[in-house]
C-alpha cells in the first residue's frame, strides 16, 4: 500500500504540469510562495533594514549600489520654480524659496539638497524616509529626518477612530495616514526604551516605494540581491584564501636512501634560479597548491544578477566601462534613465516636493508673505538637473532636428537640461547685449 502511494506520488511529479509555477513540481519548494507581499514586506522590513545597513557599512559593492541610487535618483536637488505667468510673482516666490532652501534642515547642517540625498539613501537602505515638518525658535519652517526605526514597527492594533495601527502608522478606514506613532530618540538602543506618541500625518513626510496595494512601509531595495551579496563575499574569501594557499608554495626533501642523513637541510633557503646540491640518498617535492579556475567570470555574473536586482547599469553597480560602446550606453543608460524619471514623479516629488510645497506655501500665507488665494493654486513647476550626454555633438544635433520638425519645443528640451526656459531666455538677452563704446576723440578732431 505504501510503495503504491509512492510510485502515485512520482507518477504526478513527472507529469507536465500545464501551469508549471502553479503545480507542485519538483523545482518548486513548499516555501517558495508569498501569498500577502504586502504584509510580509512590512513583517520581513525591520530585518531586510538591518542586513542592509550593515552590507552597506561592510560590502563595497552594496556602498556603491547606494551611492550610485542616491547621486542619480536626486542629484544636487531640482530646481523648483511657481507655475505662473506672472514674472513679478514668480521672482517673488523663487527668491522666498531659495532663501528658506539654505536653511531647510532643523539641525543646520545641510540644504535642502542634502536633505533630499540623505533621504534617497534612506530608500535606497531602508526602503523608506521620514521627514518631521517642524517650527523652529525663529518661527520659520523647518525639516528634521526621523530614523526609520523610530517610527514604531512594532505598534498593531484597532485605532480608537475606526481605523488600525500598522507598523506604527496610523489610519483612517479609508486607509489614508492620520498619524505616525515616533519615538523621540534617534539613537536604536535608547529608542526601543522610550515610549511612542503620534505626531499627526500632515507634519510627516513619509517617502517610500509603494510596490503592493496595502503596503504600509518600505522595504530595503537591497532586499532582493542581499544574499546574492553575501554569497559574492564568500566567493571573494574563497579565491583570497586560494591565493594565499599558492603563495605557500614550497618544496619537501624525501629520504629515500634510508640511511642516516646529517639533518642538514640544503634546499631551505631557495632562490629564483638557484641551483642546490642535495647530499646523496635525498630527494625533493614541490607542492601543487589548487587552482581557483573561473571565478572572475563566476563573479562578474553574480554582479550582472545584483545590477539586474536593483535595477542599475552593471556599469554603474561596478565602474566597469571595458565591454561597453556607444550605443549599448545609450541603450542601457536610456532604460535607467526612464526608470529614475518615473521614481522621480511618483515618489520623490507626489510624496515629498508636492506635499512640502503646498505646506510652504500655506506657511508663507499664513505669515502673510503671499496671498491665501495664490498660495492655494501655485504649483510647482519642478526641473531635475541635465542628465550627462553620451556623445554631447549627437544628441545636440537630434535635439535641433526635433526641434525643426515641430516634434518638440524649446521649453521641453530647456526642462531636459534642468532649467527655466524664463531664466534661461534672460540670460541669453544679457549676453546679446554689448553696450557700445563711449566715442573717443583726439585733440586734433575736437578742434576741427
Amino acid at each position: 500500500m505504501g510503495m503504491n502511494i509512492v510510485r502515485a506520488l512520482q507518477s504526478i511529479f513527472k507529469r507536465a504540469a500545464p501551469v508549471e509555477a502553479g503545480s507542485h513540481g519538483p523545482r518548486w519548494a513548499h516555501g517558495k510562495v508569498l501569498r500577502a507581499p504586502a504584509q510580509e514586506a512590512t513583517r520581513r522590513r525591520q530585518l531586510a533594514a538591518d542586513r542592509a545597513a550593515w552590507l552597506a557599512m561592510n560590502d563595497a559593492t552594496a556602498a556603491s549600489i547606494i551611492d550610485r541610487w542616491a547621486s542619480n535618483l536626486v542629484s544636487d536637488g531640482p530646481s523648483i520654480v511657481p507655475r505662473t505667468n506672472d514674472d513679478a510673482l514668480r521672482r517673488s516666490v523663487t527668491d522666498s524659496w531659495a532663501r528658506w532652501w539654505d536653511r531647510a534642515d532643523a539641525e543646520g547642517r545641510d540644504d535642502f539638497g542634502g536633505i533630499l540625498s540623505r533621504a534617497a539613501r534612506g530608500i535606497v537602505a531602508s526602503g523608506e524616509a521620514f521627514l518631521a515638518v517642524e517650527v523652529d525658535d525663529a518661527g520659520e519652517l523647518v525639516l528634521r529626518s526621523l530614523a526609520p526605526e523610530q517610527v514604531d514597527a512594532s505598534l498593531t492594533r484597532p485605532a480608537g477612530t475606526g481605523g488600525n495601527i500598522i507598523a506604527g502608522v496610523e489610519m483612517d478606514r479609508r486607509g489614508r495616514p492620520t498619524a505616525y506613532w515616533v519615538r523621540p530618540a534617534t539613537d536604536a538602543l535608547l529608542a526601543y526604551m522610550l515610549t511612542a506618541r503620534p505626531v499627526d500625518a500632515g507634519d510627516v513626510l513619509h517617502v517610500f516605494r509603494r510596490d503592493h496595494p496595502g503596503q504600509v512601509r518600505g522595504l530595503s531595495w537591497l532586499a532582493p540581491i542581499a544574499t546574492l551579496l553575501s554569497q559574492i563575499g564568500e566567493l571573494q574569501d574563497s579565491v583570497l584564501a586560494t591565493a594565499n594557499t599558492a603563495a605557500l608554495f614550497g618544496g619537501v626533501l624525501t629520504n629515500i636512501s634510508g640511511q642516516p642523513t646529517d639533518g642538514v637541510a640544503p634546499a631551505a633557503g631557495l632562490m629564483p634560479g638557484a641551483l642546490v646540491e642535495l647530499p646523496a640518498g635525498m630527494d625533493i617535492k614541490f607542492s601543487s597548491p589548487p587552482a581557483l579556475t573561473g571565478a572572475d567570470a563566476t563573479r562578474r555574473e553574480m554582479l550582472r544578477s545584483v545590477a539586474a536586482g536593483v535595477g542599475l547599469p552593471f556599469e554603474l553597480v561596478t565602474g566597469d566601462l571595458s565591454q561597453v560602446n556607444y550605443s549599448s550606453m545609450r541603450a542601457g543608460f536610456g532604460e535607467f534613465r526612464k526608470r529614475v524619471d518615473v521614481l522621480r514623479r511618483t515618489m520623490i516629488e507626489a510624496q515629498l516636493i508636492r506635499p512640502l510645497w503646498r505646506k510652504w506655501l500655506a506657511f508663507e500665507a499664513m505669515h502673510g508673505r503671499i496671498s491665501a488665494s495664490v498660495a492655494a493654486e501655485l504649483e510647482p513647476l519642478i526641473s531635475w538637473p541635465a542628465w550627462l550626454p553620451i556623445d554631447p555633438q549627437k544628441e545636440t544635433a537630434a535635439d535641433i532636428l526635433a526641434l525643426d520638425a515641430g516634434l518638440t519645443s524649446r521649453a521641453e528640451l530647456v526642462a531636459k537640461r534642468g532649467r527655466d526656459l524664463a531664466e534661461l531666455d534672460a540670460e541669453i538677452a544679457a549676453d546679446r547685449f554689448v553696450p557700445r563704446a563711449a566715442p573717443t576723440t583726439t585733440p586734433e578732431e575736437s578742434d576741427a
